[in-house]
């Protein structure tokens, strides 16, 4: 029987000090029937050369691009609109990460388990932090909605980044041209509910994908902005009543709400008092609470602020209290 056809798909701006390491990790898989699709969204540098000089040597590699520079998840959808018919699978790797060279087998292995898996992931490396833990051990096939309460529940993150995970290309096909929301923070988590709400869930249990840090990249501005508060937030306003039950809901929805806020609160603090204002914070929440309907509420803002301050206080405490007995210590020393 025939490995089943995969298309993998790098989209890539000014990627260069990376590119060709991402493109080697892929034609170098162990599983072989597959094309290799790069978008160049009109770099600036030489990623197009780089990819380009790749297709001429390597009948699977082709290059495309979109006829202007598009934002990320237009250039995403983009791309993906381009893959093969022949495509049972769809994995994406983003210009600067790489995949270890067992990633399509054991992925597609996982995912040909079970024909109603429409998502498979894998842990992944940060950097040389592990990640996507959580998911039981025993186990590499779920209800999709068993995945999802995970990840809003808080007790696995299985998803990871785009770079981690394998779609089945008709659930691509299905939702063309938009397979990923252009309008939400963190499309690729927001299309794993909207997949896994009536799909499984497939789970690799090896680190399979190596995802980098950059500073200056999307992940690293967000990161500065209550990301993973306003995240957590989002992901519960949105799916949380369609996937929890109602006493699950209220509990993990009034944590996430507070967490949120209090984030707020440290910055409105902040801004207020130490006159730190962070430029395009409030921007940033504004706008990806208004994606989906939402507006800062003042009510919920003015208990943050107070949460964050007794935060503070209880933090100088404890330095307070170290302090005294650091002095004390070499008060005693002295004698």
């Amino acid at each position: 029987m025939p490995e089943p056809f995969v298309t993998v798909v790098t989209p890539v701006y000014n990627d260069e000090p990376y590119l060709e390491e991402c493109i080697k990790s892929v034609l170098g898989q162990s599983h072989s029937y597959f094309e290799y699709i790069i978008c160049d969204n009109h770099s600036n540098d030489r990623s197009g050369e780089i990819a380009r000089d790749y297709a001429t040597k390597d009948a699977r590699v082709r290059v495309v691009s979109p006829p202007e520079f598009l934002p990320q998840a237009k250039n995403f959808n983009f791309v993906l609109n381009e893959i093969d018919e022949r495509a049972k699978y769809c994995k994406m790797l983003l210009s600067d990460d790489w995949m270890y060279p067992h990633c399509l087998q054991q992925m597609v292995q996982v995912a040909e388990s079970n024909p109603q898996i429409v998502l498979v992931s894998a842990y992944r490396l940060i950097g040389n932090k592990p990640d996507c833990f959580g998911v039981p051990v025993e186990r590499s096939s779920f209800p999709g909605k068993e995945a999802c309460r995970w990840q809003l529940l808080g007790t696995a993150y299985p998803f990871g980044s785009p770079s981690t995970v394998l779609y089945a290309a008709e659930a691509i096909r299905k939702r063309a041209p938009s397979f990923f929301p252009e309008d939400r923070f963190f499309e690729d988590v927001d299309i794993a509910f909207r997949l896994l709400a009536d799909g499984d869930f497939g789970f690799v249990h090896q680190v399979l994908t190596f995802s980098r840090y950059q500073a200056d990249s999307i992940t690293d501005v967000a990161s500065h902005f209550n990301f993973w508060p306003l995240l957590h937030y989002l992901m519960m306003e949105q799916y949380g009543r369609n996937f929890l039950a109602q006493d699950e809901f209220k509990k993990r929805y009034d944590e996430v709400t507070a967490e949120m806020y209090r984030g707020l609160g440290e910055q409105w603090l902040k801004d207020v008092v130490r006159r730190e204002r962070k430029k395009g914070f409030w921007e940033f929440q504004r706008q990806h609470l208004g994606d989906i309907g939402v507006e800062i509420r003042p009510a919920l803002l003015a208990k943050g602020v107070v949460s964050a301050a007794l935060n503070m206080i209880g933090s100088l405490g404890t330095l307070a209290k170290k302090a005294r007995n650091e002095v004390t210590k070499g008060a005693v020393r002295s004698l």
